[in-house]
């Protein structure tokens, strides 16, 4: 049984790790010494405002994991069928509760700042949901060709971060800052020895003697090493948010 919290009128911002679609990110939570009804390590306060869970129970879900693990472990404590926040959008802002969370946005309030665009319509477009004046974020994707990870961040904040497949040394993806030039729903790449069409979520980042994109990759699952013929793999789990998330013109640095 969790002891009860003492009144303090002290907050305190801890960084507590969530499994996101198999990537190990890092979102922000704030640990208050403060009003926690039902004892379960997260704040009444910050369960109506940020995470819209009952401040009454420890499972406002009902599926038998308290909302404070389900958090912690990436899933959406507001729904028992085992949905991952980044997998939920309930507030239908068009912005995942997973990044809700992180961004400060809350997942029931669509329009946080109250400048009458949609939390999810403003990250997509590159502005501060945060705020009701038209200040823009820096997006950046960036791809460690040394560790086989990318990184995707707004605003400094990382949105995603996980393995990938670059191209093999005789094939080497190229090095150097770029941006998004094109999006391509669907791409068929083929040449000698390879045929994979209807490949998903492309991302056209320079033309040297080839196109070369960042794209969702069907035809293997042995990401973290070298595979490719220049181009940057990624799984489908990760590939599809980073795709609707990238703009034309999006940062993109290969090191």
């Amino acid at each position: 049984m969790t002891e009860p919290r003492t009144f303090c009128s002290r907050s305190f911002l801890f960084f507590a790790p969530v499994l996101l679609c198999g990537s190990l990110l890092v979102l922000p939570a704030r640990l208050h010494a403060a009003l926690d009804t039902d004892g379960d390590g997260i704040s009444d306060s910050d369960e109506t405002n940020i995470y819209a869970t009952d401040p009454l129970l420890t499972d406002t879900d009902g599926d038998a994991y308290p909302d404070t693990d389900e958090i912690t472990r990436g899933f959406s404590p507001r729904f028992g069928d085992k949905k991952k926040l980044i997998e939920v959008d309930s507030d239908k802002d068009y912005l995942n509760d997973a990044w809700e969370v992180l961004l400060g946005t809350g997942v029931m309030n669509p329009d946080t700042d109250g400048d009458t665009y949609l939390d999810g319509t403003e990250v997509a477009a590159g502005y501060d949901p945060l705020n009701a004046e038209r200040v823009q974020l820096d997006k950046v994707i960036r791809v460690d060709l040394a560790k086989q990870q990318l990184t995707y961040t707004f605003g400094g904040k990382v949105l995603g971060s996980f393995p990938i497949s670059s191209g093999v040394a005789k094939l080497p993806t190229p090095k150097g800052e770029f941006a998004v030039l094109d999006k391509v729903l669907l791409k068929h790449y083929g040449g000698v020895g390879y045929d994979y069409p209807n490949t998903k979520w492309n991302l056209h980042f320079t033309t040297r003697k080839y196109r070369y994109y960042i794209h969702g990759t069907y035809w293997h699952n042995d990401f973290g090493k070298p595979k490719s013929h220049g181009c940057v793999n990624v799984s489908y789990a990760n590939m599809e948010s980073l795709y609707w998330w990238a703009q034309i013109g999006t940062k993109v640095v290969i090191q």
